[in-house]
């Protein structure tokens, strides 16, 4: 960084305030830019780096303040860029992480391209297990969820109209989504090999 710049190499030490400048910067350092994003990220993600990298100094070359050489401030931008997508990559992979277990076999087969679809008759006969499910749930429980998502009822307003607690509340529509979800995955699987 502190030594001498030869006169040949000018284009790497100031700020290009052209395009032919800025095409003569890309040339001289793509390649040693390059190798050096692949250090952090795969080439095909450095490549694309390096040329946001680019872009970005093309596009505000005039209001950028360099006080270092353009070929620091190229390394110091890749060196940031691809610092920033590896944390993205790792919250889109936490993300992922989290959701995943959330979803079951059957839910991520629907969503494969490659897999098959589920028919209407599926969907219908989904939503008839649900509400026989419901039926099915103990009367605290039932009228618990009736209140919630037939009239859409806060907890606050079930509680207030069933004389009980919102905790109480709570606990029975946990009670009730987790037996609901248990039962509806019987009556698809049992369905499914009906249909077979």
């Amino acid at each position: 960084m502190g030594e001498p710049v030869e006169e040949g190499h000018k284009a790497t030490t100031l700020l290009p305030q052209d395009v032919a400048d800025l095409e003569l910067v890309f040339k001289e350092c793509y390649a040693v830019l390059l190798a050096y994003a692949c250090k952090y990220v795969l080439r095909e993600t450095a490549e694309d780096i390096v040329q946001d990298v680019f872009v970005q100094v093309h596009r505000k070359r005039a209001s950028l303040n360099i006080n270092v050489s353009i070929k620091s401030y190229l390394f110091r931008s890749i060196h940031n860029s691809c610092l920033d997508y590896i944390k993205r990559q790792a919250v889109h992979q936490r993300y992922v992480n989290a959701a995943l277990p959330a979803f079951t076999e059957a839910e991520l087969d629907h969503f494969n391209p490659d897999g098959l679809r589920q028919s209407l008759l599926e969907q219908d006969n989904l939503e008839a297990s649900v509400w026989r499910a419901i039926e099915e749930l103990p009367p605290k429980c039932r009228e618990v969820v009736k209140l919630r998502y037939l009239e859409g009822l806060k907890t606050g307003e079930i509680s207030a109209a069933m004389g009980i607690s919102s905790r109480t509340v709570e606990t029975q529509l946990y009670k009730a989504i987790k037996q609901l979800r248990g039962i509806v995955r019987r009556v698809n699987y049992l369905f499914s090999f009906i249909l077979l």
